[in-house]
């Protein structure tokens, strides 16, 4: 809808009641009887009043929208992407992978008898879509299925030899999380985190990578459980460059505009999204991107979407006011890019 429109509709409606408003209030004040006939005269007056002005400055705001420049939003898009990626080569980032290689050499020692499998890496650093401005590194400990008698006793076993390693290496604190324990470093002024996940392997011949996670829900009507999982599933899923620098982007977008969706989620929403519109993809990266905030838009409320790790995870299964916000988000900056393309670039600012 074009800003003239809907001026003339949103003056029509202000005005309009306001003026309604100040009717019925002199009406009040007044001893004659209150006349229905003469309120509507007034709502009339000052909805033609209020759409007549809209209307005006609506066409000047089309006009001058129609004077804007095209723009490349394409390259731009592209640019932003690059810029707000994480750069393996950033300082903090190589300093950060230093000391996961050192965490990884300490878990190895202390944990020799109980390890499945050499602890690895894995997440957004290593398939290149994490943001430079906010980036950990995550670690995936497999350990044996007879190794403890429980994913409780796991959990709290790592979390207690990592606690040892308190001031040492520039680490700070280490902090239970709901499924992985944080790692905190000191790195300059700023603080870094390395997540640890420990995963015990299920007792599967040739099995390395499914296994169980224990889930520290900290509700106060909530017990802790645990979960299937399996890591080498995640470090699997196929998504193409083009892919990677949507995410990026729009991981930005939803940091920078406080959307409430995961990282995960959005990853899955991207793969739906071109998944549903297979054979029709558009060509540039723009309308990628358009028809990505489009999918989720219109289907956020309705889709189901699994992690591929396991399949009882329903990434989808947030709150219903996440959904709304999600939903209307997207609409925003949609409806923006519909009467402005240029205004897509101002995406994640």
């Amino acid at each position: 809808m074009n800003k003239k429109a809907k001026f003339a509709i949103w003056g029509a409606v202000i005005l309009g009641a306001g003026n309604g408003i100040i009717n019925v209030i002199k009406q009040s004040n007044s001893d004659e009887k209150f006349s229905w006939g003469e309120l509507f005269l007034a709502l009339g007056k000052g909805a033609a009043t209020g759409a007549a002005g809209g209307l005006i400055i609506g066409a000047v705001a089309d006009h001058q929208n129609s004077l804007v420049e095209p723009i490349d939003t394409d390259s731009i898009l592209l640019a932003l992407a690059s810029k707000v990626k994480l750069n393996p080569n950033d300082g903090r980032y190589i300093q950060l992978s230093k000391r996961a290689d050192w965490l990884i050499d300490i878990l190895e020692t202390e944990l020799s008898d109980e390890l499945k499998d050499r602890p690895h890496r894995f997440g957004s650093t290593e398939n290149g879509t994490a943001l430079k401005n906010k980036f950990d590194i995550d670690i995936c400990l497999p350990l044996k299925s007879d190794a403890f008698s429980s994913t409780e006793q796991m959990f709290y076993h790592v979390d207690e030899i990592l606690r040892k390693y308190i001031g040492r290496n520039s680490v700070v604190s280490i902090r239970n999380q709901k499924k992985s324990i944080g790692v905190f470093f000191k790195i300059g002024a700023e603080e870094y985190k390395i997540d640890i996940l420990p995963n015990k392997i299920t007792r599967k011949r040739g099995n390395k990578s499914s296994g169980y996670l224990y889930v520290n829900n900290g509700g106060l009507f909530q017990k802790p459980t645990y979960t299937k999982t399996d890591v080498s599933l995640l470090k699997s899923s196929k998504i193409t460059e083009t892919q990677k620098k949507i995410l990026v982007l729009l991981k930005e977008w939803k940091k920078s505009r406080n959307v409430p969706v995961s990282s995960h989620l959005l990853q899955n929403l991207i793969l739906d999204a071109y998944r549903m519109n297979y054979g029709r993809i558009p060509r540039r990266f723009t309308d990628k991107v358009i028809m990505v905030l489009e999918h989720i838009a219109v289907n956020i409320n309705s889709i189901v979407i699994s992690s591929k790790e396991n399949t009882n995870n329903i990434l989808t299964n947030i709150p219903q006011s996440d959904k709304d916000e999600i939903a209307s988000a997207c609409h925003q900056l949609i409806e923006k890019y519909d009467y402005q393309p240029n205004s897509i670039i101002k995406i994640i600012q």
